[in-house]
């Protein structure tokens, strides 16, 4: 199991059946890291994007 290190941000599986909201390490500014939803396996790569961010 992998040590969970702080700060953290939380990604929330985009699945229908799933959901399940999990903790990712904050990385440095540029780096992207690709992780997998512990419940079902999707994979993800986070921080999105930037085609995909949403700007508010």
């Amino acid at each position: 199991m992998a040590r969970i290190v702080r700060p953290t941000w939380a990604i929330r599986c985009v699945q229908s059946s799933c959901k399940c909201l999990f903790e990712v390490a904050v990385l440095e500014e540029g780096k992207q890291q690709e992780v997998i939803c512990p419940k079902c396996g999707e994979h993800y790569v986070y921080p999105a994007p930037d085609e995909l961010q949403i700007n508010e």
